[in-house]
């Protein structure tokens, strides 16, 4: 670790350190802490300078909104005006997991983290450490803690405390160490303001699992692939390593492009995935991140199929891809 990453402090899953964070975060700093999906640039969401210093940290573009992550359902309700049905009934089913929603927001979400507009994206996290640490943090504050990936914007998204170190070790004042995530990839946000309710962004949370769970008040949900920034993790480029990424369907057209590497003497590293999508998911990031490494000229991919959780896969993969 360089010199400049020792400036950032390195807290683990104890009272003490717990209660080191949400000390942090009380102050109006930052801490990376990690979630199932991935780790997440923390700060307290109602402290407007704070929230700033996300955006700061990340070079997050201004106006793009944030995630507010809380303790469970009954805090959310209170920051919206209209949790509705839809919400009521994903919350419900999904909550705590990566599963984020889109609802109209209350009087007490800041403009910084909506970027002026009138919905507000929530999330309650699953991960045991991450569910301390807003629990000790509405003890003393707000209890509601903005986190977008803990990276720098558009690059890929950190899934170990080293991965967040590496980016942003001289840029935060804390990270949490909490393991490898468990999920991998970010959560599954829905659009519960609109009809019919929308999945804005692929996660874990598949569409099939959001009908299932609404089967019982007769709404069928939709999804939207490339929208607009309304919701985090939009833009057409995102998730993006330093190296150009290209896409295959079938590895027979992946091995004969690297072959073609081969004779033109083009720097490569090929990454072909898992035949378990769930572990394909988990290690994506840490993939991308290995390959990057190595500082090839293309890294050469292999999407999974478009089932399940693959969707959300190729979705992020679709986005490094993109020209940037």
């Amino acid at each position: 670790m360089n010199d400049e990453a020792r400036q950032c402090l390195q807290l683990q899953n104890s009272v003490t350190d717990i209660a080191k964070a949400v000390e942090i975060l009380s102050s109006g700093g930052l801490v990376a802490v990690p979630s199932e999906t991935v780790y997440g640039l923390g700060a307290d969401a109602t402290n407007s300078s704070a929230v700033q210093k996300i955006f700061t940290a990340k070079k997050r573009p201004a106006g793009h909104p944030l995630i507010i992550h809380v303790t469970n359902i009954e805090s959310a309700r209170t920051f919206s005006s209209d949790f509705n049905e839809v919400a009521e009934t994903l919350g419900s089913a999904f909550w705590p997991g990566p599963l984020t929603l889109l609802v109209k927001r209350s009087s007490k979400v800041i403009d910084e983290i909506t970027g002026g507009r009138e919905t507000v994206a929530l999330r309650v996290p699953a991960h045991e450490t991450f569910q301390k640490v807003l629990a000790a943090f509405s003890q003393i504050a707000s209890g509601a803690i903005a986190a977008p990936s803990a990276n720098l914007y558009g690059s890929v998204s950190p899934t170990t405390a080293e991965h967040v170190l590496s980016d942003m070790g001289h840029l935060i004042d804390a990270i949490i160490d909490g393991g490898q995530c468990a999920v991998g990839i970010e959560s599954t946000i829905v659009d519960c303001t609109v009809n019919p309710p929308t999945i804005l962004r692929q996660g874990a949370i598949t569409l099939d699992l959001v009908n299932a769970a609404l089967t019982p008040t007769g709404v069928i949900a939709t999804e939207e692939i490339n929208g607009d920034s309304r919701a985090p993790g939009m833009k057409l480029s995102h998730y993006a390593p330093r190296a150009g990424v290209k896409l295959f369907e079938t590895k027979d057209s992946l091995f004969a492009y690297a072959n073609q590497c081969d004779v033109n003497k083009v720097p490569y590293v090929s990454i072909t995935g898992h035949e378990d999508p769930k572990l394909y998911a988990r290690e994506l990031y840490s993939l991308l991140r290995d390959a990057d490494a190595l500082q090839p000229h293309e890294i050469l991919v292999l999407l999974p199929e478009s089932t399940d959780i693959g969707k959300a896969i190729r979705d992020r993969l679709f986005k490094a891809a993109a020209p940037h």
